[in-house]
């Protein structure tokens, strides 16, 4: 099942494989030619390392010396390769951060220098993105051809940085593992930024995992991400029928109610009796009630609706305001009042553990 409550189910676990393959086409492009590539020319450029590093650190390749394990096309059947093609690119996604970080810190480099090197200001500067063409069978190989090369590429790049006393093979394993343990939450500083930012309000509901890549919060393995609006007439709710599919690579943990069979079901059947039932959450008579059932393929958040008496207060501020069942619409966002109060108590929401994968 797949939008809101109503469409007819789906057979599968994951079945719009298009989806998942063109968000793997278009974060692999995004990567490799707008923080990838453009950093290697940024740094040849300063003399950091040079065209001759890294050749002859591919010369001197060798599998046993590799800093990232290489990677093979993997899967029996066409779900299992797009599962395994989404953790292949997301173990290039970390590697690009790993290497970016130390590289950076070499040469004080910043975010105005990668905007310029990247093409933002003038599209000379441009690195012409890669068409995807053929059928879904031939775009995956091809996908897994790509990967496997933009993968040699970083592996050069982090055996020139050794070689040439950048950084020590030590400190980016620590680095590395560091990259793999959980990451902070990002639920409440994305509503934070949408409540105070206009374009990025507008971007995100309309472009979902788009607007929080240009932002710098990385999506994980999702197909496609749907941010839905609470206002004053309408009001979202979130639920999973099959199982318990949410973007907790971006939210953290799901719930324990989120996965109890009584919310899957009483959601679907009665939801403003199930709120009021289960969260004390009373939803207007007048306003409409909508559910968004989320499948492995599409994933849902709900943006909250901002509460009264915030005016003036900074992004971090409001970030403090968002819980958990906000974002799932079992909830308000806290008001000002109700947050201090929580804090005075210690009774803080703690904030959801982001899983590194």
């Amino acid at each position: 099942m797949s939008g809101k409550h109503g469409h007819k189910p789906f057979e599968g676990h994951m079945h719009d494989f298009e989806a998942h393959i063109r968000a793997v086409e278009e974060d692999l492009e995004y990567y490799r030619a707008k923080r990838f590539e453009p950093r290697i020319i940024y740094l040849i450029r300063r003399g950091v390392v040079t065209f001759y590093d890294l050749l002859k650190a591919r010369v001197a390749l060798r599998r046993k010396n590799q800093f990232f394990k290489p990677r093979k096309p993997q899967g029996k059947n066409i779900e299992a390769r797009v599962r395994y093609l989404e953790e292949w690119l997301d173990e290039y996604v970390k590697g690009i951060a790993l290497v970016s970080a130390r590289a950076v810190e070499a040469m004080d480099m910043v975010t105005e220098d990668n905007r310029k090197e990247r093409g933002d200001y003038d599209d000379f500067f441009k690195i012409k993105k890669k068409e995807h063409k053929g059928t879904l069978k031939q775009r995956m190989v091809n996908l897994e051809q790509d990967l496997t090369d933009y993968q040699e590429l970083l592996e050069v790049f982090v055996q020139a940085l050794i070689k040439r006393g950048w950084s020590t093979r030590r400190e980016l394993e620590q680095s590395w593992k560091q990259l793999h343990e959980e990451r902070p939450w990002a639920g409440g500083v994305i509503v934070a930024k949408a409540w105070t930012d206009p374009a990025f309000k507008q971007g995100l509901l309309s472009t979902g995992r788009e607007a929080l890549r240009e932002m710098g919060v990385h999506q994980g393995k999702v197909g496609k991400l749907v941010v839905v609006e609470n206002t004053d007439k309408v009001h979202n709710l979130v639920v999973c029928t099959l199982c318990s599919c949410y973007p907790y690579d971006i939210l953290g943990d799901t719930p324990w109610w989120y996965k109890h069979e009584s919310y899957r079901t009483k959601i679907v059947q009665n939801p403003r009796a199930c709120v009021k039932e289960m969260f004390q959450l009373e939803v207007p008579a007048g306003k409409e009630v909508q559910v968004y059932d989320s499948t492995s393929d599409v994933r849902y958040f709900v943006l909250p609706q901002r509460p009264a008496g915030t005016e003036g207060m900074s992004e971090e501020e409001l970030a403090k305001l968002v819980t958990v069942d906000s974002l799932i619409g079992a909830g308000y966002a806290l008001e000002p009042s109700q947050q201090k109060a929580a804090e005075r108590l210690g009774a803080t929401p703690k904030a959801p553990r982001v899983r590194p994968d």
